[in-house]
């Protein structure tokens, strides 16, 4: 494995001890641990910095997936399987139409394009923050983070460590 930033962060502290590593720069920032990563995307972000985030996620991890809601009508939902989402449950909203929740698995290209559509149309109108559920390992961390360093110029910003084990 290659040296990274991550290794020379703290090279006295084991990477079982690691718990979070946040990377980014002034339009992208990610916070990894084993189990999720958030991605916020600041109002200058392209659609390309947001295309080689998700890209670039999948690529290290297709089992990484977001939960996302909408409201719609009855008609619409189908259009989120459409698009390569699984649904996972639907139901009237008191507002009018139907609460849909579903899942966009980044295993499937046409689930991540759409994805990353949706997030260029909100950073329309404000930063976006988004929630990612993985099976990550401090090593896949590093994969991204090396991937990312190349692409976007990401930098270290935060490595935390297990508790009694702070650097």
């Amino acid at each position: 494995m290659q040296d990274t930033e991550i290794l020379s962060w703290d090279n006295t502290k084991s990477l079982n001890d690691i718990t979070l590593v946040e990377m980014g720069n002034n339009d992208v920032i990610l916070s990894c641990s084993i189990g999720k990563i958030v991605l916020w995307f600041g109002r200058q972000a392209t659609s390309d910095d947001v295309s080689t985030v998700i890209q670039s996620v999948a690529k290290i991890d297709t089992s990484v997936g977001h939960e996302k809601e909408v409201i719609c009508n009855y008609d619409e939902i189908s259009g989120c399987s459409d698009q390569g989402c699984i649904i996972i449950s639907y139901a009237r909203h008191r507002g009018g139409g139907y609460r849909v929740i579903f899942t966009i698995p980044f295993c499937s290209s046409q689930a991540c394009i759409y994805f990353i559509n949706s997030i260029i149309n909100e950073l329309t109108d404000s930063d976006v923050k988004k929630t990612l559920h993985w099976n990550g390992s401090i090593v896949k961390i590093m994969l991204l983070f090396d991937e990312l360093k190349k692409i976007l110029n990401l930098k270290l910003l935060n490595v935390e460590y297990k508790e009694g084990t702070d650097a």
